[in-house]
C-alpha cells in the first residue's frame, strides 16, 4: 500500500469581495503533492490546528511527514528578538509545526523538511536560525533568492560524503534552486550539517540516529521533473516510510 504522507500547509488571507473581512485559507503548492504521488506515496494535507489531540491524531495516521516551505519562523521560539529584516510570521502554524515535529522525532516518524521546513526541524530539535542571512551571516556572497524558474538550479552545494544525502544524490556536489533569506545557524544537538553552499550557508541537515530525518534548504518539489537527483530524494523518503 502507498504510505500516507502528511504535508504541512501555509496560510493565505484575502478580502471577501468588497468586505472589510478576510478569508484565511490553508494552502500548499501542487508540486509537493505531485512529487509525493509520483514517488509512490499518498499525499495528505495537514491544516493548522491548535489542539494537541488533533496533532496526535495526525501522527496516528501518517507514515511520514513533509515540512513544507513558507514564511519566517517566530524568533521568540528560539530565544531571539525579531530582526528588522524578518518577514511575516504565523504563530499558529509555528506552534503547531513545532509540536508536530517534536512528536514526530520522538516517534521516529520519517521527516523530509523543505526550505522553511529545515529551519523548523532545526528549531524543534533545539537549534537556531539566521533571521536574515545577508545581515547576520559573516560575508555571504551568493544570491539565495533567485529570480529564475522554480526548477532552475541556480547554485552549487557541497555534500558530506558520509551522509544519507550523499547516498541519495550519489555525488559530492550538486546544483539546487534557492528561495530563502533565512538559514540554519546553530545546528541542533543530534543533527549534523550534511551540505553547504559555497558561501557556507547550510543547505542540508540530517539525524544519524533517526530512520529518516533530513532537511534541505532548496525546493526539490520544484525540481524533480527535470532533475533526477531531486526525485531520488523523494524516492528515498518514501522507501523509509514503507
Amino acid at each position: 500500500m502507498r504510505p500516507v504522507i502528511g504535508i504541512t500547509c501555509s496560510l493565505t488571507a484575502s478580502p471577501i469581495g468588497d468586505s472589510i473581512y478576510t478569508l484565511e485559507r490553508n494552502i500548499i503548492a501542487r508540486d509537493y503533492a505531485g512529487a509525493i504521488e509520483y514517488a509512490g506515496g499518498t499525499p495528505l494535507l495537514v491544516p493548522h490546528v491548535e489542539d494537541v489531540e488533533c496533532i496526535d491524531r495526525y501522527l496516528g495516521v501518517l507514515d511520514g511527514l513533509v515540512l513544507s516551505g513558507g514564511g519566517d519562523i517566530d524568533p521568540l521560539l528560539f530565544g531571539q528578538e525579531p530582526h528588522q529584516n524578518m518577514g511575516s510570521v504565523d504563530r499558529v502554524r509555528d506552534e503547531m509545526e513545532l509540536q508536530l515535529t517534536q512528536k514526530a522525532l520522538d516517534q521516529d516518524l520519517p521527516i523530509l523538511a523543505i526550505c522553511r521546513g529545515i529551519q523548523m526541524l532545526n528549531v524543534a530539535a533545539g537549534g537556531t536560525i539566521y533571521q536574515d542571512i545577508a545581515a547576520e551571516m559573516p560575508q555571504p556572497t551568493l544570491r539565495h533568492s533567485q529570480t529564475g524558474a522554480g526548477w532552475y538550479a541556480s547554485h552549487t552545494i557541497d555534500i558530506l560524503s558520509d551522509s544519507r544525502l550523499f547516498q541519495v544524490f550519489g555525488s559530492p556536489t550538486t546544483r539546487v534552486n534557492s528561495f530563502h533569506h533565512q538559514a540554519v545557524r546553530d545546528v541542533a544537538e543530534g543533527f549534523i550539517v550534511t551540505a553547504k553552499a559555497k558561501d557556507n550557508v547550510v543547505e542540508a541537515i540530517e539525524s544519524p540516529t533517526h530512520q529518516f530525518a533530513l532537511g534541505v534548504q532548496c525546493h526539490p518539489e520544484m525540481m524533480w521533473e527535470r532533475h533526477p537527483e531531486a526525485l531520488n530524494l523523494f524516492t528515498a523518503f518514501l522507501k523509509a516510510c514503507q
